[in-house]
């Protein structure tokens, strides 16, 4: 951590300091021109099977809400938390998945919820009854906590291609809502591309036409998965994982662009992927969701294997305060 003493007062020093510690929503500053730092991970912060978590800030105000896939907690669990540190479990916001998903498998993956205006939509993913492959869905609520209404049918579904899944919402500088996802190719051995496409201002309604953002490299592992895109001062980081998620090669990586639609570039070693098994003591760790925060910060939640080996003892979630977003280059710090 460097600051220039040239310009700033020893008061000013033990602000930004203080600013630091605090890390919470509820006295947003911009650090980014007083101290070089990076993005603090800290974890477990929700030590039960908690994976894929989604992240949310309603109106920019705590209580922070987290949303989970499927476990013993239910069918989409969410958690709380008033400083971004101390997260506790609420109840489940999406009781009732709709219609459209398999009586024989409910299980929903990857959920993330989104503010739009005065309302709340959640993307999520199940199994269609009508083909038995994985479809992204939305449902709305007029609270962060729900129980959220699904729509009587899914938004996205791709049967010829394996499914899709793990769906994520974008608002780009301006106001153009998108849906992001990821091809679910890897269940009949074919590419995982991941693709944007607009949504109108309701946040459900698909427009256009889809463009892809990045797909799978040989260095990948077979697969990229879990996208979410965040925007920070021109730049646009798409965070993804790659390799199999039941396996310590698991990770969290990221491509930029200047453009919200592409081309976008993966970031290579030395500065990407940004967390691999080891690093900040984590143990496969992926499935993120970032934010930015009213141009103030930007957060992270992502998830890592309880017993350090596997995904067979749950996921453990893990967070990461004020990540430093700089020319296209993330930056973390353990």
């Amino acid at each position: 951590m460097y600051l220039s003493l040239a310009v700033f007062t020893l008061g000013s020093i033990s602000t930004a300091y203080a600013a630091i510690a605090r890390g919470n929503a509820t006295t947003p500053v911009r650090l980014r021109d007083l101290v070089k730092r990076a993005g603090t991970v800290r974890g477990p912060v929700l030590n039960t099977d908690f994976p894929d978590p989604g992240l949310l800030l309603p109106n920019g105000q705590t209580p922070w809400y987290a949303y989970s896939t499927s476990s013993s907690h239910g069918s989409v669990p969410y958690a709380t938390s008033n400083d971004f540190g101390t997260w506790t479990l609420g109840g489940d916001a999406l009781p009732n998945p709709g219609s459209w998903v398999s009586s024989s498998n409910r299980g929903i993956w990857a959920p993330d919820v989104r503010q739009i205006g005065s309302s709340y939509v959640m993307y999520y993913t199940a199994f269609s009854a009508a083909n038995n492959n994985h479809c992204i869905g939305a449902a709305t609520s007029s609270t962060p906590q729900g129980p959220f209404t699904p729509q009587a049918q899914p938004i996205v579904c791709n049967a010829g291609a394996g499914g899709v899944i793990d769906a994520s919402g974008f608002e780009a500088p301006g106001g153009q809502l998108y849906l992001v996802w990821k091809v679910d190719g890897n269940s009949i051995g074919q590419p995982t591309p991941i693709f944007i496409q607009p949504l109108a201002s309701n946040g459900f309604t698909l427009q256009g036409s889809p463009t892809q953002l990045i797909t799978n490299d040989p260095v990948d592992g077979g697969l990229v998965e879990a996208p979410s895109l965040v925007y920070w001062q021109g730049w646009y980081y798409l965070f993804f994982s790659s390799n199999s998620y039941n396996t310590l090669n698991y990770d969290v990586s990221y491509a930029v662009a200047t453009s919200a639609t592409g081309p976008y570039t993966k970031v290579q070693a030395p500065n990407a992927p940004l967390l691999t098994s080891g690093k900040c003591s984590t143990a496969g760790p992926g499935g993120a969701t970032v934010i930015n925060v009213l141009d103030q910060y930007v957060n992270a939640v992502f998830h890592s294997d309880i017993n350090g080996q596997t995904a067979a003892g749950g996921r453990s979630m893990w967070q990461v305060s004020s990540l430093t977003l700089s020319n296209g280059v993330a930056t973390i710090a353990c």
